[in-house]
């Protein structure tokens, strides 16, 4: 049996969720490192461009945000 990689460790919920979510959590968190200054709302407008997507909801996106990055924190705090 292969040895499990430690970083899985820190997000093993965060692999339960689809991939739009995956992907927008991460491209929003490298943005953030990136530019301190960007803000959670430009940084998920500038996911929602990036693949091509103009009709969503804005709300909803901020939402399922946080509701990762809260996963996100407490799988590591465990850890």
């Amino acid at each position: 049996m292969p040895k499990e990689k430690t970083y899985k460790t820190h997000i093993e919920h965060i692999y339960k969720r689809n991939y739009e979510d995956i992907g927008m959590f991460f491209f929003v968190e490298a943005q953030r490192q990136i530019v301190p200054a960007v803000t959670i709302e430009q940084a998920i407008c500038n996911f929602f461009h990036f693949i091509s997507v103009m009709n969503y909801n804005l709300e909803s996106a901020m939402t399922t945000y946080g509701r990762i990055k809260k996963e996100f924190y407490e799988a590591s705090k465990t850890n």
